[in-house]
């Protein structure tokens, strides 16, 4: 039962007691099934993590929890119950799974008032935009694939030259497959209804139309505080073309010239390619439920992209480190991925952080600051990237600008062969410089500072 010892997180929720006022705790179990399931574990105090026990016959609390649950929750949500005794004291875990019947809610309250989704470790009243996700995960779908519906109008594709927005698409295409009608039918790009083809959000959202809080507001900074605003401008069309204008005017303000090593220049105070898929997964990922734009604000020491909508679907923070995806909007990503905005799901903010990591960068920073949106912090001052303006890193300086690193890397940043590295490698052990931890190739060496 290690996990008991663990802090309340998105999975777990500790009660000392059950509170007599059953809404309290009816809440977890409510979020838990919206969101990613997990545990309420009763018996445990959630800021001292000591036990202190149930103090019922465990058949008859059992039968009280199991009854509380299914006369409250709409629909019935999917839990069991199990026991542990620890350090003599029996102790209740209330086991809730992920539920397929979203959104779950507390009856008495109602669907609007009673319904929550897990944030951290609290239980937070679902708005809107995330009740309506739910329903359209339920049925397997997503707001970008359904037929766009302006106060009762459905736009025909006869209303719509969907011919340039085709050509225009297959004249960036790199993936060599030619974009027509029927792959926009397959990706639920547009949507056949009673033999009439149909915009979908998605096509409108990549066509420029229709939603005109869908844009990117950048805020230019003086200093490290939002005290003191240069500039503002909000970029607004087709996503594609949001994407494609929002990468000059960043890349424009963004340059520099330093070398990062030997045999390269950095040009940018941020790698061009952590820029790029910082930015395409704002645009591909967020949640147009949401009524706000994306908004990027630069300082003088990093760059912050905020993009409405949560992680989708109950994904994790650390599942996106790993490469793990959920599309939110697939069909975006399609013709995204066909015109080489993307190259390949779930791989980005992994190929970002290694991009950030080949240049000396430290990895990015993840702020969820509310169950709305992400904020995505790219940090570029002085303390965080790790070589000097104008200056070159190599064999004199290099331990200056590292913790740790195995030879493969001294060989790739200093442009060395293998028996270069190893040369001043085993110089920097007889001297003391570094000391060595693990053996074959993947030994490190941790710098002695």
């Amino acid at each position: 039962m290690t996990k008991l010892f663990k802090e309340e997180s998105n999975t777990i929720e500790y009660k000392k007691t059950l509170p007599n006022e059953t809404e309290r705790w009816l809440k977890s179990i409510v979020s838990f099934s919206n969101t990613s399931g997990g545990e309420l574990i009763i018996g445990v105090e959630d800021s001292t993590l000591n036990i202190y026990g149930i103090h019922e016959v465990r058949s008859v609390f059992e039968q009280k929890i199991m009854e509380t649950i299914y006369n409250n929750i709409e629909p019935k949500p999917i839990v069991d119950i199990v026991f542990k005794n620890i350090e003599n004291k029996d102790i209740a875990i209330i086991q809730v799974l992920k539920g397929n019947e979203q959104p779950y809610f507390i009856r008495k309250q109602g669907i609007e008032e009673g319904c929550y989704i897990r944030f951290g470790s609290t239980d937070q009243k679902a708005s809107n935009s995330q009740r309506t996700e739910l329903l359209l995960n339920k049925k397997n779908e997503n707001y970008t694939n359904k037929i766009y519906d302006e106060q009762g109008t459905l736009f025909s594709l006869k209303d719509i030259d969907i011919s340039a927005f085709l050509l225009e698409i297959n004249n960036t295409i790199k993936t060599n497959k030619e974009i027509t009608i029927n792959k926009l039918i397959e990706w639920n790009i547009v949507k056949k209804s009673f033999g009439e083809l149909y915009a979908t959000n998605g096509l409108m959202l990549l066509l420029g139309q229709g939603f005109n809080y869908s844009n990117i507001r950048i805020g230019f900074f003086s200093g490290i505080t939002k005290s003191k605003l240069i500039d503002e401008i909000t970029v607004t069309g087709s996503i594609i073309k949001q994407y494609n204008e929002v990468m000059k005017i960043l890349l424009d303000k963004l340059k520099t010239h330093y070398k990062i090593k030997t045999l390269r220049e950095q040009q940018y105070k941020v790698p061009e390619e952590t820029l790029r898929e910082i930015i395409a997964n704002a645009i591909i990922h967020r949640n147009y439920l949401e009524q706000e734009p994306i908004k990027i604000s630069l300082f003088d020491d990093r760059i912050e992209i905020f993009s409405p909508g949560n992680f989708f679907d109950g994904l994790q923070l650390e599942d996106a480190l790993n490469g793990i995806s959920k599309l939110r909007n697939p069909n975006i990503s399609e013709i995204f991925y066909h015109i080489g905005i993307i190259e390949k799901w779930g791989s980005g903010i992994k190929r970002a952080n290694e991009a950030l990591e080949e240049n000396l960068m430290n990895q990015l920073v993840f702020e969820i600051r509310s169950a709305h949106g992400i904020n995505v912090i790219i940090k570029f001052d002085k303390d965080n990237i790790k070589a000097v303006e104008h200056s070159v890193i190599d064999e004199e300086n290099y331990l200056e600008y590292k913790k740790d690193f195995t030879r493969k890397q001294l060989e790739q940043e200093l442009g060395f062969t293998t028996d270069q590295a190893r040369y001043l490698i085993e110089k920097w052990l007889s001297k003391g410089k570094v000391t060595k931890s693990g053996g074959g190739p993947s030994t490190i060496y941790k710098v002695n500072k």
